[in-house]
């Protein structure tokens, strides 16, 4: 009986330091007994946030951790246990003191997690209490400890930048990939989709990469997976508050992770930080507004905007594994 307590303990703690690495379990026990009312704006939709739900902006990086590469506002919905995610197109135009209108990616640039939030929650009109900040390097190291992630890539992907040092180059079909593959798999967006292609396959990757933790073999990989999560990670939550979400994310599986993006159109607009007119994608005010009350209440925003979630999609059987061979130099664009 007692080993199997330790067990149990030990599975709750590996799934929750993954997930957490993975973006998924992060967020704070709520403060307060009182549900918290979200600030009002002409343009927004004001809700109340029920109580025991919490928010935070996760934050992946480029390699040179100068740079968002990945922007979501992650929701978690206490009463029904639940998560949903939003994925914020990194080239969404958003207001700075002194600059009006530049990229949410230059927000990072300038003024670190700090002002990527503050953005993030003048774009949204809600609160964001808590974030989480990780490294490229992290999340390769991650997958490869979890024994990759399997996902069917649903196209010829190839790409190659040489300053930053992206090469792509995957085959469509089921197929499990190890962290150097996924890197590929999730800052692909050299198609017509561009940031919102990329913000959709993120999200799918996590949801399978949650399943994936599920495996008892992740078990005997613990303490690498602390270890590599604890020296990449950055984030505010204290650790008593990071081993409370360990236990109660535990039984999350991938059919309670639901994500969404933010519809909208490309345009070329004056960037004032960057003082050059750049590519942006600007949202569609309806959609901004009935994904936003999807984030917080759970309302599905295609009664209001003919827009959807993204649905978990169907698990499909691996049939090969990447396994890091040499990529083949493709076009060139902005990764």
């Amino acid at each position: 009986m007692r080993a199997r307590s330790i067990a149990t303990t030990i599975r709750r703690i590996a799934l929750g330091g993954c997930a957490l690495a993975l973006a998924l379990a992060v967020a704070s026990p709520p403060s307060g007994p009182q549900a918290r009312r979200t600030p009002h704006a002409a343009n927004h939709v004001a809700v109340v946030v029920p109580r025991g739900d919490a928010r935070f902006l996760i934050v992946g990086l480029t390699q040179d951790r100068q740079r968002t590469d990945t922007v979501e506002v992650v929701q978690w919905d206490d009463a029904h246990h639940r998560v949903r995610i939003l994925g914020i197109p990194r080239d969404i135009p958003i207001a700075l003191p002194g600059d009006p209108v530049t990229k949410l990616d230059h927000a990072y640039a300038t003024g670190g997690i700090g002002r990527a939030r503050a953005a993030v929650v003048r774009l949204l009109n809600v609160p964001i209490a808590h974030y989480v900040v990780f490294s490229l390097p992290a999340m390769r190291e991650i997958v490869d400890l979890i024994g990759g992630v399997p996902i069917d890539v649903e196209k010829r992907m190839v790409y190659t930048d040489h300053e930053q040092g992206l090469y792509i180059n995957l085959y469509p079909g089921p197929q499990v990939l190890d962290g150097a593959h996924a890197e590929q798999y999730l800052r692909f967006r050299h198609d017509p989709e561009g940031d919102i292609g990329r913000i959709r396959r993120q999200q799918h990757f996590v949801r399978a990469a949650l399943a994936q933790v599920h495996k008892p073999g992740v078990i005997v990989r613990i303490p690498q997976i602390v270890e590599t999560a604890h020296g990449d990670v950055l984030t505010d939550l204290t650790s008593s508050e990071i081993l409370g979400w360990m236990q109660r994310v535990e039984p999350l599986t991938p059919d309670e992770v639901t994500a969404a993006s933010i519809e909208g159109r490309p345009a070329v607009l004056y960037d004032s930080l960057a003082r050059m007119r750049l590519d942006f994608w600007v949202p569609d005010p309806r959609d901004l507004r009935a994904k936003t009350r999807w984030l917080i209440s759970g309302v599905p925003p295609a009664a209001d905007t003919g827009s959807a979630t993204h649905p978990p999609l169907p698990a499909k059987q691996p049939v090969r594994r990447a396994s890091g061979k040499k990529t083949t130099p493709g076009s060139r664009t902005d990764p």
